[in-house]
């Protein structure tokens, strides 16, 4: 189903929920663009809204302010709802532009727990439906174009709600977990060094990102000022990231690591995350992710932390999934992705 089948969809759905009177007082709601002074109001909301729903994270304004400068224009693409001047349901269209293979806009939103079942996420993502099929048209190539949502295990409301509105599930998703304890020893495969991420190669690094990742299922390239945030920005654990050389010194794998102590307390742990693992396709097969893996559970153990994670495609080709928990991992979460094709 394409997105140019939403009206007739829209039209078989029961009608929104008005918004309340303005009784005694009692504000009603709202609708306008996002400004850079509602980040504070929109870091708590989603907060709020990750404690109800079991999204073990906890999002810190830097966090969220960095991410939001990083990717699109607040002021266009994040949409707010407010009852009064409280912020109670925000939506997001997170355009990535490409070139290559297809295009994709994820739709990201919450609305505060004690503000549900008044229609207010409908009214949200049906703008952002809207408001992503504008951002994928912006583009002239002839690309597949994607709308996508992610939802996790306890997000049947909003697996409901995106259903309804013609979203089908196309890929699952988990996050594996293992305690920094019995580890295997860290060896270099046969011909490859595995060294601490060097300081002056972040570029190069990036290119061999954008390589190893032509053939992962949802993945475009990333462009360079994203790839600086990822290493270098909020949450980077660069002192404890590798990556492979070959004998005569180039690049051929690497370990992107991050730590988000926020979360620690809400877990009962600390976590180190691979967060993004790569291996250029002819150099796979020679135990090179495993080793890289391996490096950075031994990091993160040097670092004082009791656990790590990493996130897996349960589809993959790779063998990842079989990979990781021949090392320990077990699943943590899982999350699905759902997905609605524009029509050219």
């Amino acid at each position: 189903m394409n997105v140019n089948d939403q009206a007739q969809i829209l039209k078989l759905l029961p009608a929104a929920r008005p918004p309340l009177p303005n009784v005694n007082g009692m504000p009603e709601l709202t609708y306008r663009m996002a400004a850079p002074a509602d980040l504070p109001a929109l870091c708590a909301l989603i907060n709020a809204a990750y404690q109800v729903d079991g999204v073990p994270e906890v999002l810190t304004l830097q966090e969220l302010s960095e991410e939001l400068d990083d990717s699109g224009d607040l002021t266009l693409d994040v949409r707010l709802t407010l009852k009064g001047a409280e912020v109670v349901g925000y939506v997001r269209a997170l355009h990535f532009p490409s070139d290559e293979l297809w295009e994709r806009c994820y739709l990201i939103g919450a609305v505060h727990p004690q503000h549900r079942g008044r229609g207010i996420g409908r009214e949200l993502m049906t703008w952002a439906m809207d408001r992503g099929a504008e951002l994928l048209r912006s583009s002239t190539n002839d690309l597949p174009k994607y709308l996508r949502a992610d939802v996790g295990e306890v997000g049947a409301t909003a697996r409901r709600l995106f259903e309804r509105l013609g979203f089908r599930e196309v890929r699952q998703f988990e996050e594996l977990l293992r305690p920094l304890s019995e580890l295997p020893p860290a060896r270099d495969p046969v011909g490859v060094h595995i060294v601490p991420w060097p300081e002056d190669r972040d570029d190069e690094i990036l290119v061999v990102k954008n390589v190893a990742f032509t053939d992962h299922w949802g993945s475009t390239p990333t462009p360079a000022h994203k790839w600086n945030t990822w290493v270098r920005g909020f949450g980077n654990l660069v002192e404890q990231s590798f990556v492979a050389l070959s004998d005569d010194g180039r690049v051929v794998g690497y370990s992107l690591n991050n730590r988000y102590a926020a979360d620690d307390e809400l877990v009962g742990r600390s976590d180190g995350w691979i967060s993004n693992l790569g291996t250029l396709a002819e150099w796979r097969g020679r135990g090179i992710a495993s080793a890289l893996i391996v490096r950075s559970l031994h990091g993160f153990a040097a670092a004082g932390l009791t656990h790590a994670s990493i996130g897996v495609d349960s589809d993959s080709l790779t063998g990842a999934v079989r990979l990781y928990k021949s090392l320990g991992f077990v699943t943590n979460l899982r999350r699905s992705t759902l997905e609605i094709e524009l029509e050219q």
